[in-house]
């Protein structure tokens, strides 16, 4: 292995190696090395190092066979569904030791991570009274600033970096540090290990969704409008994409945009089917609107059919 890299690239070869990928080169951007899935793509192992992973994003992909996903489904994979939670948060705490002993690049913003993660557990009747299973609400990172009496909720990477955090409370909506870049990542895309995505625009429906069905996952989008860095990585992690953006004239607007910047997803761009419900998003459905929703998403979107 050579390497002309940071500390956080290397400590993420050393994981990556750790489980059995034969990393080639360590560098500042990028990880290159034979594909650790090329046996279960095309049924052969890889003899070329035809596998790159950014260091940076975590993204990766096999320029061989073709496969590719994120950090947290490749670390999933590889330690068989088990122990992936607790190899990527190694790889985080490596990575936020070295940035605060000064061995790494320093962020656009300071984020104050320590206040971030003393704030409390969002209270059972808060989650409650948004259908929100209390459970599935703190594994998915979000919390309770008691002070401005608002929902916390993480703005993180595709790595599992604490980049901010949006605070949610009736009418008001603010983000912490101010300039941190929501629009360069997704709300659930440090745990995003399925083929499907379904794009909405609250965090808090990706929660909603999360404790309905594991059929697909939701990405978060914190808002109606969407970037290119995020459908960027919604077309590099998902093979099949379903827009359940609001149901209202912000949400169509969108979904109109994605319908021209998103193209063709490798197993095809799809449209969460609204029809027989007065929902405005799937945080109003129940389940089994929720469940009818998915399995009935259209090829055409709303607009036209």
């Amino acid at each position: 292995m050579t390497t002309t890299s940071t500390p956080h690239s290397t400590n993420l070869a050393q994981v990556l190696e750790s489980l059995g990928v034969e990393v080639k080169r360590v560098g500042d951007k990028e990880i290159t090395g034979k594909c650790p899935v090329h046996i279960r793509t095309v049924g052969r192992e890889d003899n070329s190092p035809s596998w790159s992973m950014n260091a940076t994003t975590g993204l990766w992909i096999c320029f061989s066979c073709g496969a590719r996903g994120s950090l947290s489904s490749l670390l999933y994979e590889l330690s068989g569904g088990n122990s992936g939670i607790e190899i990527q948060k190694m790889i985080v705490d490596a990575s936020y030791k070295a940035l605060i002993e000064g061995k790494a690049p320093q962020e656009d913003v300071y984020v104050d991570r320590d206040a971030f993660f003393g704030f409390d557990r969002v209270p059972e009747r808060l989650c409650l009274s948004r259908n929100l299973d209390p459970e599935v609400t703190h594994r998915h990172g979000v919390r309770w600033n008691p002070k401005h009496k608002s929902w916390a909720i993480p703005i993180m990477s595709a790595t599992g970096r604490l980049d901010g955090w949006q605070e949610k409370r009736l009418g008001s909506v603010l983000n912490f540090p101010t300039g941190v870049k929501k629009s360069k990542t997704l709300f659930g895309v440090e745990r995003f290990r399925s083929s499907t995505a379904v794009i909405v625009e609250s965090p808090l429906d990706v929660i909603r969704f999360a404790q309905v069905t594991d059929k697909a996952q939701a990405l978060g989008t914190f808002g109606a409008y969407v970037s290119q860095e995020q459908i960027d990585l919604i077309l590099h992690l998902a093979d099949k994409v379903i827009v359940a953006m609001d149901n209202d004239k912000a949400g169509i607007e969108s979904s109109k945009k994605l319908y021209h910047a998103l193209g063709t997803p490798r197993k095809g761009l799809y449209w969460w089917n609204y029809k027989n419900t007065d929902a405005k998003d799937i945080g109003d459905m129940t389940d089994a609107e929720i469940e009818v929703g998915l399995e009935t998403a259209k090829i055409m979107p709303p607009w036209i059919a």
